[in-house]
Parts: C-alpha cells; sequence; structure tokens
C-alpha cells in the first residue's frame, strides 16, 4: 500500500506544484481538517515556523467553525482536507471560507469529492495509503508554496517527498518483523501512552487517538516530550506501556532524557527512531510512521480487531 501510494501521488506531482503556484498568491495559509486530516497538518506548519516567516495555521474542522478566524479572507488561502471529502464540520468550515473572501482548496482522496467540487481548486490523492498520501501531497504542495515565496526548505520539503520510495521501502521488512514480535506483548494492555514532539507531534496525536483508540479500542493519551514533566512523568510508574518517537535534530536532547528516565523507572516502552537511520528530522513523520503501520495492523491482530469496525463512529449524528 505504501507503495502504491507515492507513486500514484509521485506521479501527480506536476499537477501538485502547479496547485502550490496557484496557492502561493496568497499571504497566508490556513489548514482544516479533522482526525488524521488534522494530524499531517501538523509538519507543515512546524517547517513553515521554523524556517519561513509565511504565516501557515492549522485547525480542526469544529475549531475553525467556533472561531471563525476573521482574517481568513481576500488575501488567505485555506486548504480543506478530508479523506472522504465530505466530513461534515470541514464542508461547512469551506462554506464559511468562501463567505468570507478566503481562497479556497478541497484536499480528498477522489477528485470528485464535495470538497474539491466546492473549492476554487481541489486535488484527489488516489492513495490508498490515508495518511501517506494526505501527507506527502502536501509535502508537495507546500514545498511549492514555500518555495515559491523564496525560502529554501520549500525546495527540500519536494526533495523529501521524491526521495520517499528510496527511503520508505527498504524500512518495510523490517518493520514488519519488529512489529510481529512487539504487538503481542501489548494485546493485553487497555491503556498506553503515545509520545512525540515538534514535527512529530502530529503523528503522535493521530496514533493514539485515531489509531489506537478508535480503531483498537485502547485508552490511548498523547503527550507532548515539551510538557512531559508537567504531569505526565507521575504516571510514567514501572509497567506502564508506552511508545516514544524519536525525532532528529534539537528535539532529541529532551526525548533522549524523557526515555532514559522512564526506562530507568521501568516503563514498559516502545523506542521508535527511524530503525536508527540517519534520516534527515523532516523525513520522520513518514519513517516513524511506517513503524506505526505495522506496529498497529499486528496489535489489532493479537488483540482480535477489525479495525474497520466501529461502534459509533459515522453512527452518531452530531
Amino acid at each position: 500500500m505504501t507503495e502504491a501510494s507515492l507513486k500514484v501521488v509521485l506521479g501527480a506531482k506536476v499537477e501538485i506544484q502547479r496547485l502550490g503556484r496557484e496557492l502561493a498568491k496568497a499571504e497566508r495559509f490556513y489548514l482544516v481538517g479533522s482526525g488524521g486530516s488534522y494530524s499531517v497538518q501538523f509538519p507543515v506548519r512546524y517547517l513553515a515556523e521554523k524556517y519561513t516567516d509565511i504565516p501557515v495555521l492549522q485547525y480542526s474542522g469544529w475549531e475553525f467553525l467556533e472561531r471563525m478566524p476573521w482574517a481568513a479572507n481576500e488575501g488567505s488561502a485555506c486548504v480543506f482536507i478530508s479523506q472522504s471529502g465530505k466530513t461534515k464540520e470541514v464542508v461547512k468550515a469551506q462554506e464559511w471560507a468562501k463567505k468570507n473572501g478566503a481562497f479556497t482548496m478541497g484536499l480528498s482522496q477522489k477528485q470528485d469529492s464535495v470538497i474539491n467540487k466546492a473549492g476554487d481548486i481541489g486535488f484527489g490523492t488516489e492513495a490508498r495509503g490515508v495518511t501517506m498520501g494526505k501527507l506527502t501531497t502536501l509535502y508537495l504542495l507546500f514545498g511549492t508554496v514555500l518555495k515559491e515565496k523564496g525560502f529554501e526548505v520549500g525546495g527540500r520539503m519536494i526533495k523529501a517527498a521524491e526521495s520517499l520510495p528510496t527511503v520508505l521501502l527498504p524500512m518495510i521488512p523490517k518493520a514488519r518483523e519488529f512489529a510481529k514480535k512487539t504487538a503481542i506483548k501489548f494485546k493485553d494492555d487497555k491503556e498506553m501512552f503515545v509520545l512525540g514532539g515538534g514535527i512529530n507531534w502530529g503523528l503522535a496525536y493521530q496514533y493514539a487517538i485515531c489509531t489506537l483508540q478508535e480503531m483498537c479500542w485502547v485508552h490511548a493519551t498523547p503527550i507532548n516530550y515539551s510538557e512531559f514533566r508537567h504531569g505526565p512523568v507521575e504516571m510514567f510508574a514501572p509497567g506502564t506501556p508506552a511508545i516514544f518517537l524519536r525525532s532528529r535534530g534539537n528535539e532529541g536532547e529532551l526525548e533522549k532524557a524523557v526515555v532514559n528516565w522512564s526506562t530507568q523507572n521501568g516503563v514498559r516502552g516502545i523506542v521508535l527512531d527511524s530503525q536508527g537511520g540517519e534520516v534527515d528530522n523532516q523525513l520522520t513523520p513518514f519513517t516513524l510512521f511506517v513503524e506505526l503501520e505495522w506496529l498497529s495492523y499486528y496489535l489489532s491482530l493479537a488483540k482480535n480487531r477489525d479495525m474497520a469496525q466501529w461502534r459509533y463512529y459515522d453512527k452518531v449524528e452530531w
């Protein structure tokens, strides 16, 4: 699925970059989506804030509707993200932004989705891999935006996306074997912590909320490394199950300290670090995702959970 998703998205690179040049005419940018479509926004915002002065803000769908940010008007571009292309709050948020004068774009799996048709422009990834399709598209899209604005990081984001087949595909066999051995150790756990930070905070959020809670029915809590000592540290007693996502660069020192303390205190943790490879930090949302994707697959098998069956999701009217 990873290989096929990358092939179809990278095959549409010319079109995605054309759309990126359209977006680049705006002065400020808003990313709006819920669940997994919210989590993939974090790396883009992180890179824009760290390396540019371009305002890139992010919202979950209902949060955007509650705030109705007035600056999301003429001169701004809003990208609305929904795998189905018809998520209720995302559709409503797009309608409001259009009325407020913003340039709007839809990003979904299928080109003929509701948000793509309603937007000024739209793109359907056509990728089976939900996260991989959206995140790769966003790297190409906003890599182009930031490059057009004159920032070097834009070109690096594009090159990072282009390198994904070479970087990720060799990781899959090892990730699969590690997950198969590891998942069985956590099959009886009903609670788990997922720690991440920096460019990988969105991935920690996504794995705890959208994968472990929604699909595996585990009481999972995402924790940012930067806030570990302000409350979470009291919960990391011996035997506590936890997943630690390791970044590269400046974030690594804090993460290392948290992991070391937790290990010394008897926490039963998994440390994922892109298989120890020397990868650029901007690639870690992808490399860590490969490791987590296989872990969730084997964890669902160990727990006898069908990840496509829900008790309430899409069955309760809001």
